[in-house]
């Protein structure tokens, strides 16, 4: 049998990123892994990207949540990368091995410790470090979802150049399989991810501005897959929309998002999010079941921990399970809003 093409329609130098200074103000290149291991309990969330006023600066984030709900490790650095290294930080390091199909991720340091309950509180606090190794191999599962060709379909609606945090953006779901060391403990990793890359433009003012948004991706063990974004500015005015779904022969279809549920509160499990997609060859209506969360404040660059002051503005990586015909499926969903100062109905501009 022929292997799934899984570049979605896009040529394999989109997997690259920028090797030339761009000539673009505040441009910016941005790649993210999101694993979760549910027999583990663990979950990371591996963010690598250029600083917009300085190209040749890398900024890494990254948070894992540690088995037994004991609490989150996480880390920033600021590096100036040789470039034989890119994409890579200090201590996170992005290999691309085969275009849309394998990908090697590697990250050796040490985390901030903050109990869980401390992370429901408030923002982390300075305090102990714990050792914090990564080894994964990636191995791509369904076809990139491009926004720009998403919302050239039917089933779209907004632009993705109309963005102010990136003019180009796709996405894909994986299996992850490797180790990762927490402290003094090597166990070994067999899980899911999304990962995503991201360039254009981050941070400049221009474009629209940023309210909230919700994005999901889901995999299922026989190929399957569904996935949907929304964002919208701070009034509630929709500025991009699009979904789709995979079949089990790998095909992937652009669907249109009928329901994407929003972050309305800050829950670490157990919520049940609905979702609806609608597309030529049918419908879906399934709902979430998260399993574990992480909380951000977009105030002050993604700090660990609840951060209600001001606008409440909220960010919030999460990883759970859905069923499909009987079928259940491992699902990433990250959400943000302002909590205290919710855009009520969202809407579609004219």
């Amino acid at each position: 049998m022929e292997p799934r093409d899984l570049s979605g329609g896009l040529p394999a130098e989109r997997e690259d990123i920028r090797r030339h200074e761009p000539d673009v103000p505040f441009w910016a290149d941005n790649l993210l892994f999101a694993v979760h291991d549910p027999a583990l309990g663990a979950a990371m969330w591996l963010h690598l990207g250029t600083v917009p006023n300085d190209w040749s600066m890398w900024h890494e984030m990254n948070y894992a949540l540690l088995p037994g709900d004991e609490g989150v490790l996480s880390m920033w650095s600021y590096h100036r990368t040789p470039p034989e290294r890119r994409p890579a930080g200090s201590n996170l390091e992005l290999r691309c091995l085969e275009p849309f199909r394998r990908w090697h991720v590697t990250f050796d340091g040490y985390g901030l410790f903050t109990p869980l309950a401390e992370v429901q509180e408030g923002v982390a606090r300075l305090g102990a470090t714990r050792r914090w190794v990564v080894d994964l191999e990636i191995e791509g599962v369904t076809p990139l979802w491009d926004y720009h060709t998403s919302v050239s379909a039917t089933t779209g609606r907004g632009t993705m150049h109309g963005q102010g945090w990136a003019r180009e953006h796709y996405e894909q779901m994986y299996w992850a399989r490797g180790t990762v060391q927490f402290g003094t403990d090597v166990l070994p990793f067999d899980g899911y991810g999304w990962r995503d890359h991201s360039q254009g433009p981050r941070g400049s003012g221009e474009g629209a501005p940023w309210g909230g948004h919700v994005t999901a991706g889901n995999v299922y063990p026989s190929g399957r897959g569904w996935g949907a974004s929304r964002f919208w500015a701070p009034d509630g005015t929709i500025t991009l929309e699009g979904g789709w779904v995979c079949d089990e022969q790998g095909t992937l279809h652009h669907a249109e998002v009928v329901e994407a549920a929003q972050l309305t509160d800050l829950v670490y499990a157990g919520e049940e999010l609905p979702f609806a997609l609608k597309w030529p060859g049918g419908t879906l209506e399934l709902s979430i079941t998260t399993e574990r969360s992480l909380w951000l404040s977009m105030g002050g660059g993604l700090p660990v921990g609840k951060n209600l002051d001001g606008t409440g503005l909220m960010f919030t990586p999460t990883w759970g399970r859905s069923e499909w015909d009987g079928e259940v499926g491992r699902t990433y969903i990250e959400r943000s809003n302002p909590l205290n100062a919710m855009p009520g109905e969202l809407r579609y501009g004219q």
